[in-house]
């Protein structure tokens, strides 16, 4: 028997046996980026953990379009004690307003029932975590980034007539994608 702190269901974790080589590949082109574009900072730990969990998250909700909680639920206290370590507690203290603010929003989106689900919520709060450390304008650039980009891939498959009416969009892509190249524009 084998005791795991994660606990991920059989599509997930085929999905991550079977695409390790993308996420790693994946991985490896954002982190060392981000080691370019950050340094070695203090926050450098926390940037890179977001990089690998955002390339686990996009293949998962490309393939099987969910953001799993196995892997979006550790992260916040895994980004949170990392981005302890810059000991910056303004920085710090905006990071989880935002990661707050974030996960609200998504939250009454996807209660609403607007496309956005409560994954991506709960990936929205993570990305809200990561960037708030930043600034708040990190934050918004993020996510108009990644709703501007969804808009116009679903407009994109509407004209190419690929999409049936009620086609679903993964949207933690974007969401994720918006937010890496966020931090790589603006570096820490």
């Amino acid at each position: 028997m084998r005791i795991s702190p994660i606990h991920l269901d059989e599509d997930t974790a085929g999905v991550l046996r079977r695409d390790l080589p993308v996420i790693a590949g994946t991985f490896v082109l954002t982190g060392g980026a981000m080691v370019w574009r950050v340094g070695l900072q203090a926050v450098l730990p926390a940037f890179l953990a977001f990089a690998l969990l955002a390339s686990a998250l996009v293949v998962c909700d490309a393939r099987l379009m969910r953001l799993p909680d196995p892997l979006t639920l550790p992260g916040y206290p895994l980004l949170a004690a990392l981005l302890l370590i810059p000991l910056d507690g303004d920085a710090y203290v905006r990071a989880l307003l935002a990661m707050a603010a974030a996960y609200a929003l998504h939250l009454v989106l996807a209660l609403c029932g607007v496309g956005i689900g409560l994954g991506d919520a709960k990936t929205a709060g993570l990305v809200g975590l990561v960037l708030g450390w930043l600034s708040w304008a990190a934050l918004v650039q993020a996510l108009v980034l990644a709703y501007v980009c969804v808009g116009l891939y679903a407009i994109g498959l509407a004209v190419s007539r690929r999409a049936g009416r009620g086609s679903v969009v993964p949207f933690g892509p974007f969401l994720l994608g918006g937010a890496v190249l966020v931090v790589l524009m603006r570096g820490a």
